[in-house]
């Protein structure tokens, strides 16, 4: 089974699933889950090339599992798979089941709390996609914690939107938010609104990607941009226009993958304010 087969695969299951949160979410995950399978592909074949399954299983661990597509995919495909999530949604008896049904173990994980409820070196892969821009702290310590449970040249998968892309710049020129809109921050604590976190409140280049990783114990093995415009059929002037300007100019696309490897453990101390955490600890 091929990467591509184990995530149609994995889809296909979870649109029969009802996987709403809130009644404004239902019907929603069909369409989402739709939305990013090529997201979901290029994932799944990027850790199946980076490291292949074999005589030991690999360990992974998916930070932001959310609907599982990804997870229950790399289960298919032979790895030992741990979806990790927020205690409200991944705990909840019927997802604990779902995930179970495929082998996967769940994990609660507060990503505010700084500290990974893991063993040292307990993952060979740590998968975090389309997370790390919705963290409205500093996310160093989190960083720093995906390093002590990696195994050492272990691998992380990171994927987060580029913030140099092409709409970014135009809003900026424009004088209008890059980011998260004060209008979010609004809908943010309405009771009303099913909105929990889905702003991006703190985008980064692939610089700042490099700048952060690589004094925590990485060495980033490889990095590319990739663009939802390059998913686009068809032969239309401006389809193939779209491709082309992408392809020329690969700093302006919408999303970035980093494939990090822990090379080392730092011996940075980072001071976590016992307002930040419950226990006072240097990390």
């Amino acid at each position: 089974m091929d990467a591509t087969l184990a995530v149609d695969e994995a889809i296909a299951e979870l649109a029969n699933v009802d996987l709403a949160v809130t009644e404004e979410s239902a019907g929603a995950p069909s369409h989402y889950l739709r939305e990013h399978r090529h997201e979901y592909v290029r994932t799944v074949r990027d850790i199946v090339k980076a490291r292949p399954p074999s005589g030991q299983p690999v360990r992974v661990l998916e930070i932001g599992a959310f609907f599982g597509a990804v997870c229950i995919a790399l289960s298919r495909l032979g790895y030992k798979v741990t979806a990790g999530d927020i205690p409200e949604y991944i705990e909840l008896p019927e997802q604990v089941a779902r995930y179970a049904r495929h082998g996967i173990d769940t994990a609660g994980i507060r990503l505010e709390d700084f500290i990974l409820p893991f063993a040292d070196e307990s993952f060979d892969v740590v998968v975090m996609c389309e997370v790390l821009e919705h963290l409205n702290f500093n996310p160093l310590p989190l960083l720093k914690e995906i390093n002590r449970i990696l195994s050492p040249g272990g691998l992380f998968y990171l994927s987060l939107p580029n913030y140099a892309r092409m709409k970014n710049r135009k809003a900026i020129l424009r004088g209008n938010a890059a980011g998260i809109t004060v209008d979010e921050f609004f809908a943010q604590l309405d009771p009303k609104s099913s909105l929990i976190a889905n702003g991006h409140w703190r985008e980064y280049t692939m610089p700042e990607v490099r700048a952060m990783l690589e004094p925590l114990g990485f060495r980033l093995q490889d990095h590319y941009y990739f663009s939802y415009g390059e998913t686009l059929q068809g032969s239309s002037v401006k389809k193939r226009l779209g491709r082309w300007f992408y392809r020329t100019f690969p700093t302006l696309k919408e999303n970035q993958t980093a494939l990090a490897i822990k090379e080392r453990r730092t011996e940075i101390v980072f001071d976590i304010p016992s307002t930040v955490h419950r226990e006072l600890r240097s990390l």
